[in-house]
């Protein structure tokens, strides 16, 4: 089998490489490897691998800075076939490919992990390998384009699982209704709002804000509505701050900060560089800015909802799980969804304005929700001082007490980012920034290299 990697963008651009044999290939900037792209500095040092096993030729992401796509769509693990388009740091490469072995050219393929498959195809496994058909009679039953991998999460508004869409390969997660069994009214309604609210965020060319988890398509499988969503390679916010590895500098480390104890505190993560927590910040900003241009408040901002993928010194972040969201428009269908006394969201991260009336809120609790995220990244403290969300008092504190300045957790932050979440926590909305906009301009300011 040979393999041609032909560059058409970058520093390299005209060089052909030509892979051949059972054998890996590792692409990256060091001089090291198989492939090297020395002129490339956005390349990791070791940055994709081709495997070629005959007739396979696959493509591993090695957990590079950048990440690696193939034909527009961010990949860890695909098949290759020919003229797909590889992008990796500055670099774009278009693969030929030729099977050397003849008699393997009329051999049937599984769609699913491009192995050899039954020739003529068996109906019961709807042209797919006997392994992968195993697959997918272990998870619940979907549309047949796609193939599920795994479970990513679950809860009590449905669970989620990786899945590749077979004729493009594309990642997708796919969120499923609770079963009728195992799901409350409420529950099913909150399921039914997210996918409107999807819908409805929607730009005119049927994309999404760049900083919102995209929305594909809903299906309804045996009376089971499924969204298929944008597969997002990362963690939440406080998981990927906890896999960042220690990075040298006085605003880096919790041991330049001392800090008042508080039960809160996870001294098992690192605290967060200023200039990360300002790109989070001004991306959860825009894509609230969108959310709300569009009429709705999400309702429940956290860290847990913030998904982040990239290096620490550029990450990247996508707002998802909107299934509290709510229209403050007089049209909505689902206005009477809350109930009275109903309080949604997590504790630690309410605004007093969800205390007060959670069916009324506006787009400013987002902006107190946004303000505590941040607050709590940079400083693994909520902002008042001895809070326990499992205490008594807590709504109390939330609804009455002044929070404690960003400065004494973090001595190293700017009085001008300590007057932004102090304005962003005021009690009274109309105290607060009058948009999201506004806040997020406010916040790219003391972003260096942050866009406009």
């Amino acid at each position: 089998m040979e393999v041609v990697l032909r560059v058409t963008l970058g520093p390299h651009a005209g060089d052909e490489r030509l892979l051949h044999g059972a054998q890996t290939f590792i692409i990256g900037r060091s001089p090291q490897v198989e492939v090297p792209m020395p002129d490339d500095r956005l390349l990791s040092r070791e940055h994709f691998r081709i495997d070629l096993d005959p007739p396979l030729c696959t493509l591993v992401d090695l957990k590079s800075t950048n990440g690696t796509k193939v034909n527009g769509l961010r990949v860890e693990c695909v098949p290759l076939r020919n003229d797909d388009v590889i992008a990796a740091g500055d670099s774009t490469f278009v693969v030929r490919l030729n099977d050397t072995r003849t008699e393997k050219a009329a051999e049937a393929r599984c769609p699913g992990c491009g192995r050899p498959a039954p020739n003529p195809p068996a109906p019961e496994l709807e042209g797919l390998c006997t392994d992968c058909a195993a697959r997918r009679r272990r998870f619940p039953k979907t549309d047949p384009a796609y193939l599920i991998e795994r479970m990513i999460g679950g809860g009590g508004m449905g669970e989620v699982y990786l899945a590749k869409h077979l004729t493009t390969h594309r990642p997708v997660a796919i969120k499923m209704m609770p079963s009728t069994r195992g799901a409350t009214e409420r529950g099913r309604n909150y399921f039914r709002r997210e996918m409107q609210v999807l819908k409805d965020l929607l730009m005119p060319n049927g994309e999404c804000h760049p900083n919102i988890v995209a929305f594909y398509d809903i299906l309804e499988v045996d009376r089971q509505f499924q969204l298929i969503m944008e597969y997002v390679a990362g963690k939440n916010a406080l998981e990927w701050l906890g896999s960042l590895p220690a990075v040298e500098g006085p605003t880096d480390r919790s041991d330049t900060v001392v800090a008042p104890a508080s039960k809160s505190r996870d001294d098992a993560l690192p605290l967060l560089p200023l200039a990360s927590a300002l790109r989070i910040g001004w991306q959860l900003l825009s894509a609230l800015a969108y959310a709300h241009g569009k009429g709705y408040v999400h309702r429940d901002v956290k860290p847990s909802n913030l998904l982040v993928m990239g290096p620490v010194h550029r990450p990247k972040v996508k707002l998802s799980d909107f299934g509290l969201a709510k229209s403050f428009r007089e049209n909505s269908e689902f206005t009477q969804l809350t109930g009275q006394g109903v309080i949604g969201g997590s504790v630690g991260f309410l605004s007093p304005d969800h205390i007060r009336d959670f069916r009324d809120l506006r787009a400013s609790a987002d902006l107190y929700c946004a303000g505590v995220t941040l607050y709590y990244l940079l400083t693994l403290n909520y902002p008042y001082l001895g809070f326990n969300p499992q205490d008594a008092e807590a709504y109390t504190m939330i609804l009455e007490n002044p929070p404690v300045p960003l400065r004494v957790y973090r001595p190293d932050a700017p009085p001008s980012l300590e007057r932004i979440l102090r304005k962003a926590l005021e009690k009274h909305p109309e105290a607060r920034w009058e948009s999201a906009s506004a806040m997020a301009q406010a916040l790219r300011k003391l972003a260096p290299g942050a866009p406009g």
